[in-house]
């Protein structure tokens, strides 16, 4: 199996006072071992309108795709959070902007909270909370900020702006963060960007398409482009011993 090696443990100590655990919520470690290691790919599900999600992700998931993210900004988004986490998937939740956002992905099951810019309320909390925060940043200082409050992961984003030659430059400085590099990339993008040192790459359309995928023929679609994502992150870096 592929993993996305995330290595140590965040220290969440520093965090006091920690916010308030959601009732009935669960401990989960905040080892980066049991944080995004499921793959190298993640698969980012949006839509702006209703849509049944649960097929979409059973299509990301039977293509051979092991971590999912649904953003909160899709209707729908926590129920189906809920229900995946429910049967056993590993799945986070996107676009998380508040603590209180954090407090419901957590509720909702999610493992992980993706954010499209360093937020430091979304981060402390869901460090607090066990669950990884990966916030997004695109420059050095944007890096820094999130690495010192906490975040060991960090969606490099908008990543098509600068490419597989901004991510490097970056891992230059900053080789201990995990970077997933999101935003405009393409399944034949997937081995550059691996090369240059991602841990995982974010995929959203380009798995799920642009308009809800709603028929059978449509679902087919997305299950084969989940396998090709899956497909060209094997062939550009092989399974770790």
């Amino acid at each position: 199996m592929l993993r996305c090696a995330l290595k140590g443990r965040q220290d969440t100590r520093r965090h006091d006072p920690r916010p308030r655990r959601p009732p009935g919520s669960r401990e989960v470690p905040t080892s980066d071992e049991t944080a995004l290691d499921r793959g190298h790919i993640l698969a980012i599900v949006r839509f702006h309108e209703p849509v049944e999600l649960d097929p979409i992700l059973a299509a990301l998931t039977d293509g051979g795709i092991e971590m999912l993210e649904v953003t909160l900004d899709t209707p729908g988004a926590l129920d189906a959070v809920r229900r995946a986490s429910g049967a056993g998937t590993f799945i986070g939740a996107g676009t998380v902007l508040t603590s209180d956002e954090v407090h419901g992905a957590a509720d909702a099951g999610a493992r992980f909270v993706v954010s499209p810019a360093v937020i430091p309320e979304v981060i402390t909390t869901a460090l607090a909370l066990g669950l990884t925060p990966v916030p997004g940043a695109f420059s050095p200082t944007e890096v820094q900020l999130a690495r010192s409050l906490g975040a060991g992961m960090i969606k490099l984003f908008p990543a098509s702006t600068g490419g597989p030659a901004h991510l490097r430059a970056l891992r230059g400085p900053f080789g201990g963060v995990r970077f997933v590099p999101t935003g405009g990339i393409g399944i034949a993008d997937i081995g550059a960007y691996l090369a240059a040192g991602a841990a995982c790459v974010g995929m959203g359309t380009t798995l799920t398409g642009a308009e809800p995928p709603t028929s059978g023929v449509d679902l087919d679609r997305v299950r084969d482009r989940a396998a090709a994502a899956v497909s060209a992150a094997g062939e550009a870096r092989p399974e770790p011993r």
